[in-house]
């Protein structure tokens, strides 16, 4: 009985999981250089592994790695791109094809692990930021993910797609209303046709409705109440 409730109570968060693994990889996607027509080296198991092993430049490593990303071997993927960037191979183009892989296994906090490290020395690479605020909001921890958001907003105040986020968690979170509009509409100014343009006008429409609609008070029982006299 509680088995059957724990699986419907987490059924939510999963498919928000799901989604959220979803559009990350379409986020993802303009960053990365897909790597093709390449010949990689095999890694045999046996005594000569450590030599094997030693032989491989850090170059190697990456695209062994990307190889395996695009074979579906996303273990073994992460564990030659996490060596490539041990080695000293391009970290931006190393973190990019980590982040992805882990997303596409569902192992966000590895993930995550993966761009805190490198956004500690480049704190200024927002695009990977807003994949860590995707992240987090996937995982449930919409307070950072939140907080993720506003520090990018506040740095890129022209970027269109941090204000659309960041408004959609302002209304899931049920926090002051007003913000949330304001960065619909700021997202509108930004890309008045971009791909959730008609998204946001129709809950801007819905909210200005709400707001202009008149208001009646509830009638009293008593009239002589009504007009402010005495019983």
């Amino acid at each position: 009985m509680s088995n059957g409730s724990r699986r419907t109570s987490g059924r939510p968060r999963h498919e928000r999981a799901r989604r959220a693994s979803r559009a990350l990889g379409f986020l993802l996607l303009p960053c990365l250089t897909i790597v093709g027509g390449c010949h990689h080296r095999t890694l045999y198991r046996g005594p000569e592994l450590q030599a094997e092993l030693s032989s491989i430049s850090a170059e190697d490593f990456f695209l062994l790695g990307v190889a395996h990303a695009r074979s579906g071997d996303l273990l073994r993927a992460e564990q030659y791109l996490s060596a490539a960037r041990q080695r000293g191979h391009d970290e931006a183009a190393v973190v990019y094809w980590l982040v992805r892989v882990c997303v596409a296994a569902s192992r966000y906090q590895s993930a995550l692990n993966h761009s805190a490290e490198y956004l500690r020395d480049h704190p200024a690479q927002w695009s990977l930021r807003l994949v860590v605020a995707s992240i987090y909001e996937a995982i449930g921890n919409l307070a950072r993910a939140q907080s993720e958001l506003e520090r990018i907003v506040t740095a890129e105040p022209e970027r269109a797609l941090p204000h659309y986020r960041l408004a959609m968690l302002y209304r899931q979170g049920e926090v002051d209303r007003g913000r949330s509009m304001a960065h619909l509409e700021e997202y509108l100014r930004l890309t008045p046709q971009g791909p959730h343009a008609a998204e946001a006008r129709s809950i801007l429409g819905e909210v200005t409705e709400i707001m202009e609609a008149p208001r009646f008070e509830p009638l009293l029982s008593d009239p002589s109440a009504r007009l402010g006299e005495a019983p």
